[in-house]
């Protein structure tokens, strides 16, 4: 069953080849739900440590996103295609508390392509902060 949602842009900011099949890309993405990373930034006049927080939503129905349940991810449940939703924000570290620095929202539209998985790449918004590579590199693990 294809879980799509019409709030998927009409634009995608970028599309590429994930090269693990459709269920395992999946599992993948959801693992990433509320993962928390902290790293340096790479500015060199002001170097500040950051917090990433990671959420990711699969389409309910077509018209909402919500929580991802275990129950979705068995295998068979989800085929052909899904679109979720990936909100991003990072928290600068400073002083006695957090700052919020970005709050980025994606939407990813998962296609199962047999042996590979082709994803495709739209941000809501034009707000600066992170772009549609930035999420690739956060999707391959290569975020630096």
């Amino acid at each position: 069953m294809r879980r799509i949602c019409y709030r998927f842009p009409q634009r995608v900011d970028l599309s590429f080849a994930m090269g693990m099949p459709f269920n395992e890309t999946l599992r993948y993405i959801a693992d990433m739900d509320g993962q928390e990373t902290t790293k340096t930034t790479a500015d060199t006049q002001k170097k500040e440590l950051v917090r990433v927080k990671t959420r990711v939503e699969i389409a309910l129905d077509r018209a909402t996103f919500g929580e991802i349940t275990p129950d979705v991810l068995r295998p068979g449940v989800i085929t052909e295609a899904v679109d979720l939703k990936c909100s991003v924000l990072a928290l600068a570290l400073r002083g006695g508390g957090k700052v919020p620095i970005a709050n980025d929202v994606f939407y990813l539209r998962l296609t199962d392509q047999v042996s590979r998985t082709d994803i495709d790449i739209a941000k809501e918004g034009s707000a600066e902060g992170l772009d549609a590579l930035d999420m690739k590199n956060i999707l391959l693990g290569t975020d630096k």
